[in-house]
């Protein structure tokens, strides 16, 4: 399935957003937001709608699809994209850009009428291979057009259909997505298992420095990691702050990166920094959340911490600043 508006068109089957004739990869969570939001138009989706639909059994906050949002904007205005893409419906959800959502909705019919002709054409070729056999008054009959009221008839029941059909590829798509995501965080979140199965292991080839990254939901961060792969950067994700220590213990990082809240402990993230400290490791610590206060900023850098980001930009810039320098 592809959508396309503007000079963009999303592929996802091959999870890449095209600009011209260049492809840049993007995430299937993206790719679901934006589908859900076309085929609602111009009706808005609900942030529960959204969150059931992209994250089918697995339990999120609202700020996960905030983020979401947010990096699905800053994705397209890194391509090129200097317009609106998705109108924020205060209190009730989400919803795409108007000039956006009637392009979608133009393509769409365009299709239509594409499949319309072409229905026409073999229903006027297999009537033209019949009729020599029926005598010319018959060919004559079977050769007139359908009136203007069947016409019509036919092309919204064809239109219909084409969104029916819309409907059940992306449904079948985010059920896909959902059963990836759900056996991926069924491995990665088993507290009971030693750490060795829980660590993400990923470190490229040459790789210039090490991350280990720690949150209950590594899953809303694999923007994040992605680019610093890409920047050859290893990225080690953890669900516990034992496990945290563990291998701070064992191995040298350059980086840590922590949530804040975790497996029902609000100040998780400010504990871990604290018993990092406390061990003498002084291993650049960022807390990377939603949500800044002047008490959390003063909490981490009184117990040692570097800073408090709220965003993929900041925390790219910080932490290659900090693998440079070491």
């Amino acid at each position: 399935m592809k959508l396309t508006f503007s000079e963009f068109s999303i592929d996802s089957e091959t999870f890449e957003l095209h600009v011209g004739d260049q492809s840049v990869a993007i995430d299937e969570r993206n790719v679901a937001l934006l589908s859900i939001l076309a085929q609602r138009y111009p009706e808005h989706c609900s942030k529960q709608e959204c969150l059931d639909l992209i994250w089918q059994e697995t339990v999120v906050s609202d700020m996960s699809l905030s983020k979401l949002v947010s990096d699905t904007r800053k994705l397209f205005s890194k391509a090129g994209y200097q317009g609106p893409l998705i109108q924020t419906v205060h209190g009730r959800g989400y919803r795409l850009e108007h000039v956006l959502g009637k392009q979608v909705i133009a393509q769409a019919q365009s299709q239509n009428q594409n499949q319309n002709q072409n229905q026409n054409q073999s229903q006027s070729q297999s009537q033209e291979k019949v009729s020599p056999q029926r005598g010319a008054v018959d060919s004559t009959d079977s050769d007139l057009p359908l009136t203007s009221a069947a016409s019509q008839k036919t092309n919204a029941t064809n239109w219909f259909s084409n969104w029916e059909n819309f409907a059940k590829v992306l449904i079948l798509l985010l059920l896909t997505i959902g059963l990836v995501v759900q056996i991926w965080h069924v491995t990665s979140s088993d507290h009971d298992k030693p750490a060795a199965t829980t660590l993400s292991y990923s470190e490229p080839k040459g790789s210039i420095g090490r991350i280990l990254w720690v949150d209950d939901h590594p899953e809303n961060n694999l923007v994040e990691k992605a680019y610093f792969e890409q920047k050859n950067i290893g990225v080690y994700n953890t669900v516990t702050s034992q496990e945290a220590l563990m291998l701070l213990s064992m191995y040298n990082y350059q980086t840590v990166i922590s949530d804040m809240g975790r497996h029902g402990d609000s100040l998780a993230g400010l504990k871990l920094l604290q018993a990092i400290r406390a061990e003498g490791n002084n291993t650049p610590f960022y807390l990377y959340t939603y949500v800044e206060s002047p008490g959390l900023v003063d909490a981490i850098y009184e117990s040692g911490g570097q800073a408090v980001v709220l965003d993929s930009e900041s925390l790219y810039k910080l932490v290659l600043s900090q693998v440079e320098q070491q």
